[in-house]
Parts: structure tokens; sequence; C-alpha cells
């Protein structure tokens, strides 16, 4: 009963649209037809590039087994509360029917692959038909203090069911250097991404990096309170 009644902890990825799931800009460097056919091949139903989701669904998927791997070291926290989240950041989170193209891509994206590793379904069941959250559609700034301004109003929400143990932003604007200041905190946040490429392996593995760390200084405190 006690642990029932702990916040659950989280590991939140702020996802942009375009210029991460949606590639734009580059078809001047397109080179052959095959390259081209690998670069924008989609799973029927689906808008996003298969590259681009599959790159995310290996994020998603290494980011649960980090959270599990903390959970092993935390007795006092439940497996389920360690899960990744994703929480739009995306301007497209203005428009509902937007935000149902995304998710509507994500189901077939996910049935689809699931036909062939039912590990994929397990990963996008929790993605699939909702958000956990988006960033105010109402709060307009820079995207650094849109994604912030979420950050610290659960952060300072007494009431709030869930702690933000660590985040990333996945983005293709600059998040460190933002209209000539440098940012320095959003260093250990900010994965950015090449506009006309999308998200890809490179930033998965650094994105899975900034995590981690994030969990270990989260822990690290924890123990010294």
């Amino acid at each position: 009963m006690r642990d029932a009644a702990m916040p659950k902890l989280v590991d939140v990825i702020f996802l942009d649209i375009d210029g991460v799931l949606l590639p734009f800009g580059g078809g001047a460097r397109i080179g052959d037809r095959q390259q081209h056919n690998e670069l924008t091949r989609h799973t029927e139903g689906c808008i996003f590039p298969d590259r681009t989701m599959e790159a995310l669904t290996t994020l998603l998927t290494r980011l649960n087994a980090s959270g599990e791997e903390a959970t092993n070291d935390d007795a006092s926290s439940s497996l389920s509360s360690y899960h990744a989240k994703l929480v739009l950041s995306s301007t497209w989170r203005a428009r509902p029917e937007f935000v149902e193209d995304i998710l509507s891509s994500f189901r077939a994206y996910a049935i689809a692959r699931g036909r062939e590793d039912a590990t994929v379904l397990r990963v996008w069941k929790s993605h699939s038909d909702s958000f956990f959250d988006v960033t105010d559609p109402n709060y307009h700034a820079t995207r650094h203090e849109e994604i912030l301004n979420w950050v610290w109003t659960k952060a300072n929400n007494a009431r709030e069911e869930y702690i933000v143990r660590s985040w990333i932003a996945l983005d293709d604007e600059d998040l460190v250097n933002v209209e000539g200041r440098v940012l320095p905190e959003a260093i250990k946040h900010a994965v950015k991404t090449e506009s006309s490429v999308g998200l890809t392996l490179t930033e998965v593995c650094l994105g899975v990096r900034l995590i981690e760390t994030q969990i270990r200084e989260f822990h690290l405190m924890k123990r010294k309170i």
C-alpha cells in the first residue's frame, strides 16, 4: 500500500515531429533511386519513414531496459513506474487532427512490424493511443522555454502523480544556443537531429547516454537524502 501511494518516476522524451520523425528539405542531397527508396520507405498507414520510426522504437526499447535495471537497484520502486513516456513538444500539438495523425501512424507501424517481431507491439503498447502529455499549446516562447515550462510545472506541483526522473528533447532546433545565448543546462537534455535526415541511431545513442546519466544522478541524490 505504501508503494501505491508514492509518485511514479518517469523518464520523459520530448518529441518534435518535423525534422525528427518527418525529415524535410533534403531532396537535393538524395543520391540514386535505391538510396532514395531506402530513405523514404514507409509502412502503410504511417506518415513517417520506417528509418525514423525504427530509431524511435530502438530508443524506447533501450530506455525501458535502462529503467528496469535502475528498478532492480531500488527495491522501493515499482517496475511499471520506469517506462519511458512521450510528451509531444512539436507545433503539431496545437491541432487535434494532427495529433491523431501521429498516433494513427504509431499504431499502423506497431501493428505491421508486430507481425514480424512481437516486441515492437509491446514497446508501442503504451504510446499508440495517446501521448503521456503535450507541452502547453497556449504557452508561446522558444522551444527550450516551452519544454522547461512543462518540467518546472510538474516539479512544482505537490499533487502531481509523477516525478520526472530524467528527460531528453528530440528536436531539430538548437536548444543549447538560443537567441544568441548559450544555455548550458540544456546540454544534458538536448538531442539535436539534422532536419533533412531526422532521427538516427547516432541520436538514439546520445539520448540513451543522457538519460542514463540523469538516472544515476537522481538515485545518487536520493540515497543522500
